[in-house]
């Protein structure tokens, strides 16, 4: 068990950087340092974290229990090269392989959240959190970060963090392009957003019990032409296209 207080420094100034930072010092975890690309962010974000600010990613403290590289993930191979390599490294992508972070002890700690500026502050209470290191040393020092964030570590190697990364592309960015443009229908047209909100309900609810295909409902699997046609002359040209494109995968999932 970990008994000290755990000591670490940030690399990055976004909003996984901030979120992870807020809830990291909240629950007893010292921020040390932080650096960031953008030093107007970085500083207003040590400020926030009580940490001190650092100029360049090779002046980061070697004294730290390790620097959660949280920059975007083509950025981290880049900028964990200039972190010195005997301090231990992790980053938050559900893509990256450890070997990016150049470092003799590295690891993962991949929140499946969407991180934004509505949830920015919210913690990760109940947040399934995919872990991976190559030591077990570093493995149970990210568990105890897990666990004291309230969330819920659990084994992820590259593998498998790959295809949840996939899953959760469809489940979080493409659904939530789908909603986004429901939303725009309903507001040209001086709707409530909020009438969808029974159905809205319905499909987290299919996520979480696992049963989304059962619920499948709609035009597209009924192959009602007609109500499809009426909908295509509502839509521009390239919104007509991705309905025809979903409409046929939906048919082709469900063997109409």
């Amino acid at each position: 068990m970990i008994n000290e207080r755990l000591r670490i420094s940030i690399a990055g100034n976004g909003k996984v950087a901030r979120s992870l930072g807020l809830a990291m010092r909240k629950y007893g975890i010292e921020i040390v340092e932080v650096w960031g690309r953008d030093t107007d962010k970085a500083e207003s974000l040590a400020k926030e974290l009580g940490a001190a600010l650092i100029s360049e990613p090779s002046g980061f403290n070697s004294n730290v229990d390790a620097v959660a590289v949280l920059v975007s993930d083509d950025a981290i191979k880049e900028l964990s090269s200039q972190i010195p390599f005997n301090i231990s490294k992790f980053h938050a992508s559900g893509t990256t392989p450890l070997s990016d972070l150049g470092s003799d002890v590295a690891g993962v700690f991949w929140p499946i959240k969407s991180i934004n500026k509505e949830t920015v502050s919210e913690g990760f209470n109940g947040v399934p959190v995919g872990i991976e290191a190559n030591s077990d040393s570093f493995y149970k020092l990210l568990t105890y970060i897990a666990d004291a964030l309230g969330a819920q570590g659990f084994k992820a190697e590259r593998d498998a963090r790959l295809k949840i990364h996939l899953a959760a592309v469809f489940t979080d960015n493409f659904a939530n392009h789908c909603l986004t443009l429901s939303q725009d229908i309903l507001a040209q047209a001086d709707l409530d957003k909020g009438l969808m909100k029974a159905l809205a309900e319905g499909l987290v609810k299919g996520s979480v019990s696992g049963n989304s295909k059962s619920r499948q409902t709609g035009v597209a699997i009924r192959g009602d032409k007609s109500s499809k046609a009426r909908h295509l002359k509502l839509l521009s040209e390239d919104k007509r296209a991705f309905y025809e494109f979903m409409s046929n995968e939906i048919a082709k999932y469900h063997e109409l």
